[in-house]
């Protein structure tokens, strides 16, 4: 497969954004590949995974530590793929609303389109903070049914 050339951007808080090209690759049915000249100019680094959310989650622990977000709706702390859109490859995943179910189609999201504001994205452990505690709320709303 060719690989899906996807142009984003990565931001330091209080600086300018800065392109970045990925290169999105189906290696096997179980393996996915970002591919991405990091740091900018730099050596193409690769990060696979089992899905693309997840060689994007690889990629944001990399440059998260030098103080980088990555502009992308996979990046807000309330998006994650769900089991059957992470077998697809996760491009799409859901934007949860605190401690309720994704009852809507508007709540999919594409993985990479973009965000313009670095406030709207959070870290790899801010997200998973955000997913932990949202399914806690929703399993407390839902044993009180």
């Amino acid at each position: 497969m060719d690989p899906e050339i996807i142009l984003l951007n990565v931001q330091r808080s209080g600086g300018e954004k800065i392109s970045v090209c990925l290169k999105l690759t189906e290696l096997d049915r179980d393996i996915c590949r970002l591919a991405v000249a990091w740091p900018v100019g730099g050596p193409e680094r690769t990060f696979d995974a089992p899905d693309f959310y997840e060689c994007l989650r690889a990629f944001r622990r990399v440059v998260e530590p030098e103080g980088f977000r990555v502009l992308c709706q996979g990046a807000r702390p309330n998006v994650c793929p769900s089991g059957m859109s992470s077998a697809a490859g996760a491009w799409k995943c859901w934007a949860h609303k605190f401690g309720e179910p994704a009852a809507s189609r508007d709540q999919l999201v594409e993985t990479f389109d973009p965000v313009e504001d670095i406030n709207g994205v959070g870290t790899v452990a801010e997200q998973d903070e955000w997913i932990a505690r949202h399914w806690e709320e929703f399993k407390v709303r839902t044993s009180a049914r």
